[in-house]
């Protein structure tokens, strides 16, 4: 078999041809792969001049921001220096104003105190002129047996209520007191430190240029003076008859008995702290939510509410509530005031619970308030004042203070009405065995 030298030729072209074609596959692919990396590299660039845009587009926001919240801290200042200016004119004017309080009232003490000394020197020539007319009176009657009529004394002038007069003057003493710690109280509470100290000293400017209080003098030392000589004694001035008095109308039988009518049972010889033992031995107690105990006497069926415990437990959380008051009124940090306003809820909510139990029972006859002193704590009162609780919230200080108010004027009543307190004890016990 013959070869043929062209098929050696012929396959040399071949595959140099497919190289060629390889070559240029090869080089296609890489064209490929750098237009693909051109295309990605310019999209990278694409989204990134995009969120440099959007970047550059916040920056412009917070720069604005900057500038409004730049305006608002000068405003502020500028406000803040305003109610600083006002605050200090106004107690400058406050500090005068004590000035001229303070003279008045030392005026005021040394006027009643020569007004006093008048008085003194007229009862003084009161009595020499009545010596010297007894005298002329028996020497009349011993040299020459005339019996002289002796002329009637003038009546005396009008006297001071110095008493009346001095009680005035410490009431205004007292207003100034409660004012100034009142205002110095919602100051700290408004102004940041920085207001404090500028205040303090201000405080201590007024005080240097105030003159000390004249201190308002007691009443037994205005009318102390040199004790008289003996004198001899002057025939007593008729007292004044006491006016009849009204005859006595029954009571109804829910209202409390009088003094005599309770005396006259059979606790009526009892000593006031004997009749204590006995409502004591009648004594009951339940827990109260938060506010220790809830007491109450009880006898056979029915009960008697003990109104003195009930306001010691409201006593006891209003003088927590004004702590926390006061603290709050003292604390700048929003996180510590929001945990004592959350306390002062919860005190609130602690004595809702105890009014809200007492109330019920009440309601439900199960329950009574002492007839002696249901005109000022009854059920509605006590409704009133649940119902306060239940709206309010003392987070408010306003609200709080006021809620305050209201019971010091309850408390202020009742204790007034507890006055003497043996009345109290006899009806209370007539109350707990009747029931």
């Amino acid at each position: 078999m013959e070869h043929d030298p062209n098929i050696f030729r012929d396959s040399s072209q071949v595959i140099q041809e497919v190289e060629e074609q390889l070559e240029r596959i090869l080089q296609k692919k890489f064209r490929d792969v750098d237009s693909e990396l051109v295309e990605r590299i310019n999209r990278e660039k694409e989204a990134a001049r995009k969120r440099k845009e959007e970047i550059e587009r916040e920056f412009e926001k917070e720069k604005t921001a900057l500038t409004d919240y730049r305006v608002m801290v000068r405003d502020f200042e500028e406000q803040r220096a305003g109610l600083l200016n006002e605050a200090r004119d106004r107690f400058q004017k406050v500090a005068q104003f004590q000035a001229q309080i303070e003279s008045l009232a030392k005026s005021t003490v040394d006027e009643i105190k020569r007004v006093n000394e008048i008085q003194e020197r007229l009862e003084a020539l009161r009595l020499k002129t009545s010596e010297r007319a007894a005298f002329l009176k028996n020497d009349l009657r011993e040299r020459f047996g005339i019996v002289a009529e002796v002329m009637e004394e003038e009546p005396k002038p009008l006297g001071l209520d110095l008493d009346v007069e001095l009680e005035k003057l410490r009431k205004i003493k007292d207003l100034l007191a409660i004012e100034s710690a009142a205002a110095n109280l919602g100051r700290a509470a408004a102004e940041p430190a920085a207001a404090e100290d500028e205040l303090a000293e201000m405080d201590a400017a007024a005080a240097r240029s105030v003159p000390e209080a004249p201190e308002v003098p007691e009443i037994r030392d205005l009318i102390s003076g040199p004790v008289p000589p003996d004198q001899p004694e002057a025939p007593p001035e008729p007292a004044p008859s006491p006016e009849p008095a009204p005859p006595a109308v029954p009571a109804p039988s829910d209202e409390p008995l009088p003094v005599h009518d309770l005396e006259a049972g059979p606790a009526g010889n009892a000593s006031e702290e004997e009749i204590a033992a006995a409502l004591e031995s009648y004594r009951h107690t339940e827990p109260a939510d938060g506010l220790g105990e809830i007491h109450y006497f009880q006898k056979d069926k029915g009960a008697v509410a003990d109104p003195e415990k009930l306001l010691d437990a409201v006593d006891r959380t209003l003088d927590e509530g004004q702590r926390l008051s006061v603290k709050l009124g003292l604390t700048e940090s929003p996180k510590d005031q929001f945990f004592i306003k959350q306390e002062l809820i919860n005190w609130q909510e602690s004595l809702r619970a105890l009014f809200l139990r007492v109330v019920k029972m009440c309601e439900k006859n199960a329950w009574t308030l002492p007839r002696y002193t249901e005109e000022i704590i009854n059920p509605q009162v006590l409704r009133r004042m649940l119902e306060r609780l239940s709206m309010e919230n003392w987070s408010n200080l306003e609200e709080f203070a006021s809620f305050a108010t209201t019971v010091a004027e309850l408390r202020k009543a009742f204790r007034a009405r507890l006055e003497p307190r043996l009345p109290y004890l006899l009806s209370l016990k007539r109350d707990v065995e009747e029931d």
